[in-house]
């Protein structure tokens, strides 16, 4: 009986890790015969289907797709203004959220390589009376690891001047531990005031002629700056099977005007794929500037939301791809849904390999 116990155990076993492995060969080969049935379609049926993935996501706004650093696609979903019937367009404005930390902490790594500060260079340098100042970084401003959290709430007025939005942030932050991840804003509006110390003059002029201007980004600009004419979206929400839903907005001036350095820049797909584009081929750092920065040398996720007290916005940034490389995917959105979109652009990115 012992024998044949262990006889049936083992049958069971080696049955088990047959049926494994022809499981992981199944889907495996799932995945190979998808990608070779991509490969052979044209190149206008590649973007056919990338461009309906996009489309069924119910995400509505601009997506622009860069291989090896040229523009395969650039293409906008859903409507500007439901209401106006108005479409958004490759021109179309949109907050880009926190993908604008990325711009302040570009400025602070040319900061960090002329010799005006360094990574381990100290907030009570520049803020005297902060709390815990003495042991924070610059480096932990920008990992978040300062241990202030700012709350995502508006002001009961727009706040018009850095000056107010900088108090703004020293009033309302709170502390709570040094070195541990608080994801907050506040940590890079204190890098905005710190930029405009440095450089005697306004974070918003500093932005402009250390990014804008170099990398010809005609179509961004700080949200109090946006032209009256400029096409900019309504934020709507893709909620219980509907789209263009506003019960959930979040976005006011008042909200924008407590973004410092941190998420209130306005512009489009093509502008935003020249900055990405830009970090690491010596316009905005050399080599070794953006390995001290970022580090970034595989594909990573990145995302903003205009956001109300941990409440999503309908108004959403991503980026996705391998910065090193350029290629990546950046899409703009001014309708959110209620699941992060990370499937898709990951989908879309294996795709986009294989052009």
């Amino acid at each position: 009986k012992k024998v044949t116990s262990r006889k049936s155990n083992k049958k069971f076993i080696v049955t088990t890790l047959f049926f494994l492995i022809g499981l992981i060969f199944l889907i495996n080969g799932v995945t190979w015969i998808e990608k070779r049935a991509f490969i052979s379609k044209s190149h206008k049926e590649k973007i056919e289907i990338i461009s309906h993935s996009f489309k069924d996501s119910n995400l509505l706004g601009s997506v622009i797709l860069v291989k090896d650093g040229k523009t395969l696609l650039t293409e906008s979903y859903g409507l500007s203004d439901y209401n106006k019937e108005i479409k958004n367009t490759n021109d179309t404005l949109y907050p880009v959220a926190s993908l604008q930390k990325k711009m302040t902490a570009v400025i602070i790594g040319q900061l960090v390589s002329e010799g005006k500060l360094t990574y381990e260079t100290t907030v009570n340098t520049f803020f005297t009376d902060l709390e815990h100042g003495e042991e924070i970084t610059i480096r932990d401003l920008l990992n978040h690891t300062s241990g202030y959290v700012t709350p995502e709430v508006p002001n009961d007025h727009v706040l018009t001047s850095e000056k107010e939005q900088l108090e703004n942030v020293l009033d309302t932050s709170v502390f709570l531990e040094y070195g541990e991840p608080y994801y907050s804003n506040g940590n890079y509006s204190l890098l905005a005031a710190i930029i405009s110390q440095i450089e005697e003059r306004s974070y918003k002029d500093v932005l402009q002629d250390r990014i804008f201007i170099p990398l010809n980004m005609e179509n961004t600009y700080l949200w109090d700056d946006v032209p009256d004419e400029a096409s900019t979206p309504k934020e709507y929400f893709y909620v219980n099977g509907r789209s263009y839903q506003v019960d959930y907005r979040t976005y006011s001036k008042e909200l924008m005007s407590t973004l410092l350095g941190a998420g209130n820049v306005y512009s489009t797909v093509s502008d935003m794929a020249l900055f990405f584009s830009a970090l690491n081929n010596d316009t905005l750092l050399s080599e070794d500037e953006y390995n001290l920065l970022f580090n970034f040398h595989e594909p990573i996720m990145l995302s903003g939301n205009i956001s109300e007290d941990g409440a999503m916005g309908g108004y959403s940034s991503y980026f996705y791809g391998d910065i090193t490389n350029q290629t990546f995917i950046i899409f703009l959105a001014n309708q959110s849904t209620d699941s992060y979109p990370d499937q898709l652009l990951i989908q879309v990115y294996q795709q986009l390999l294989l052009f």
